[in-house]
């Protein structure tokens, strides 16, 4: 990478930001550290809404990650802003509802980084990660292999359009 270049900036939404896009940010950071992007890509999450600003992820989250070896001790809940959209080359969404608050949110010159998290494998027939919060663990076990079942399409499309 030249000294120069900036780095791809990645972000990953959901409601809150204390279950789906914090478990995808420890996981996608996981996966990077595996492929030859590890030094060229920037991740963070936030939340459409963010009631709980500086909270740490839902401990379910927290649990399920960290028996995978995934750390999410180190991510705190916040909101998405505008100039954050602007800023990022990628933002990928959970669900429909997280896509239309970020297509309010987002100026329309910057709508063509909106994306479904899920919408990069040929193969899923889900668009939607399920929000586990009103769940119990073993949801928040199936969403974290939803999320985990879809990084390597996610790696292999941030690859293809950064080179």
């Amino acid at each position: 990478m030249n000294l120069f270049q900036r780095k791809t900036r990645i972000l990953l939404v959901c409601t809150e930001n204390i279950c789906r896009s914090p478990m995808a940010e420890g996981l996608l950071r996981h996966y990077l550290q595996q492929s030859e992007l590890r030094k060229t890509v920037e991740v963070s999450s936030a939340g459409t809404r963010c009631s709980m600003p500086g909270c740490r992820p839902d401990q379910r989250a927290q649990k399920v990650a960290a028996v995978r070896g995934i750390d999410l001790t180190g991510i705190k809940a916040r909101r998405v802003t505008e100039r954050e959209l602007q800023r990022s080359d990628f933002v990928f969404a959970m669900d429909e509802t997280n896509m239309r608050d970020l297509r309010k949110l987002c100026p329309i010159e910057h709508h063509d980084k909106l994306s479904f998290l899920l919408s990069h494998q040929a193969w899923q027939p889900m668009v939607e990660v399920p929000d586990p919060y009103f769940g119990s663990a073993e949801g928040f076990a199936r969403v974290f292999q939803i999320i985990e079942d879809a990084m390597d399409s996610l790696i292999a499309y941030i690859g293809s359009r950064t080179e």
